[in-house]
């Protein structure tokens, strides 16, 4: 029996800091580290999650554990601008502990293996989805014998070959919650409905192919959670502690009649917390029946990835949608009730300045509750990374920099300067909530919800510049 210890870097939401909407930012322990934990302990292993994003010295606390559990192992699971930070876990856990393994996991690490080993000091990465992958590992199975890994630098780098895919996501272990002390997470309003907040995955994969993302994880075949076993696990965490569930699909809708039938059974079984779809659904894949069916389930908000209202742009990063279809779905989770929430992209191939204003005008005309938007950075796992490395217009390489609301000129743009992307990120933010429109149907809305003060030091605490 091995002592696990599955580490979250202190920047996981700090990466955040600097967004216009800060504000509307969730704290609730990662879905991730929790069904990691699940597998480990299922199979007979000890296990502790350090979520240094919660603590006020994470070093410290990380170097209390390291010292009080003594873990054999130290997975950490990391994306892009994380990575200088995971790497600096993965020292100081071999400086304590000389004989821990440490494990690299998460979309940064199984783009980048070899750098993951050789400059993040790590001994082995997870190649993909990481679940049997690490119960293997901390079990003692000789690593040539364990596929979908990376191990080895220089000439005795070493990568196994992929792991399949997990087909029935049923068979999964339920999260280790029950590890994370859930009195720490506190989501503001604009984001929840109730504390604490508590993520949950019900399929892998996207059936899209939008070339600024990447599924490099997951993949593209959509794998689903049965609607019994997604019900089960969500009543599960409610017994658990948690309020608000915030479901973290990267499209939910992806077998629309599994959403519709999940949300049927939540009405029979009166599921009495509200729910959330916080990351995005895909227009093509939704209609009124669904809209309506959440709403009545108990789902209060659902957010849509557009990114832009200018039809060449969508079709230069291979988002499959039109600004019609847009607006009507848009339109139809509106009339259903339901919080609409619009991720948008400034800077993206082929933008000007004439698209990003057309961006920001057809945002402004969405029945939208929140809109925010990104400044588009081409992520080594994504398509358009490929090819802007290609077009030698790639700048830098240093992955601090890689934060999609702060970051310094990393690419260049065919037709932007990185100011002029910067200045339109901000006046999307501006020009969408400082409309009166806006603010008087935001004014009412907070009266009848009581949340006027919140939203009064919401807005005061933001930077709108």
């Amino acid at each position: 029996m091995s002592r696990v210890l599955l580490v979250n870097p202190p920047s996981a939401v700090g990466v955040y800091d600097r967004s216009k909407i800060r504000v509307a930012i969730t704290s609730a322990p990662f879905i991730t580290l929790a069904t990691l934990a699940g597998e480990v302990l299922r199979d007979g292993h000890q296990a502790r999650i350090a979520d240094l994003m919660v603590e006020k010295d994470p070093f410290g606390a990380y170097i209390d554990i390291l010292k009080e559990f003594r873990p054999e192992y130290v997975g950490i699971t990391f994306t892009t601008p994380l990575f200088h930070e995971a790497a600096q876990l993965a020292a100081v856990a071999r400086d304590l502990l000389p004989g821990c393994v440490t494990v690299a996991g998460g979309i940064h690490a199984s783009t980048l293996p070899v750098e993951s080993l050789e400059e993040g000091g790590f001994d082995i990465v997870v190649l993909g989805e990481g679940e049997r992958t690490l119960a293997m590992i901390v079990s003692g199975v000789e690593l040539q014998d364990i596929d979908g890994i990376a191990f080895g630098k220089g000439s005795d780098f070493t990568e196994t070959p992929p792991r399949q895919l997990i087909e029935d996501l049923d068979q999964l272990p339920l999260p280790a919650w029950q590890l994370h002390d859930l009195g720490r997470y506190r989501s503001p309003h604009i984001a929840s409905r109730k504390n604490p907040v508590g993520y949950m995955e019900t399929n892998r994969g996207c059936n899209h192919y939008c070339t600024f993302c990447s599924q490099r994880i997951f993949g593209h075949s959509i794998r689903s959670k049965s609607s019994r076993r997604v019900v089960d696990e969500m009543f599960r965490m409610l017994d658990l502690g948690f309020r608000d569930i915030h479901i973290k699909d990267d499209n939910f809708t992806a077998d629309i009649q599994r959403a519709k039938e999940t949300c049927r059974l939540l009405m029979e079984e009166k599921f009495p917390a509200p729910w959330a779809l916080p990351t995005g659904v895909n227009v093509e894949d939704v209609d009124m029946e669904f809209f309506s069916l959440a709403r009545e389930a108990g789902c209060y908000q659902i957010s849509f990835g557009i990114e832009s209202g200018v039809p060449e742009i969508l079709g230069n990063v291979n988002k499959v949608q039109s600004p019609e279809k847009i607006r009507e779905a848009v339109v139809m989770a509106h009339r259903a009730g339901l919080e609409t929430v619009g991720f948008f992209m400034m800077g993206l191939p082929g933008d000007t300045e004439e698209t990003m204003r057309r961006n920001i005008r057809f945002a402004r005309s969405l029945p939208l509750t929140y809109a925010k938007a990104s400044m588009t950075l081409p992520f080594p796992s994504s398509a358009l990374y490929r090819q802007i490395k290609k077009d030698g217009r790639i700048l830098s390489e240093d992955w601090r920099m890689y934060n999609f609301h702060s970051t310094s000129e990393v690419w260049k743009h065919e037709n932007l300067d990185w100011e002029t992307i910067q200045r339109y990120y901000s006046l999307f933010h501006r020009r969408f909530y400082f409309r009166l429109s806006y603010m008087w149907k935001r004014f009412w809305r907070d009266i009848r919800m009581g949340q006027l003060w919140d939203d009064i030091k919401a807005v005061l605490s933001n930077d709108w510049s």
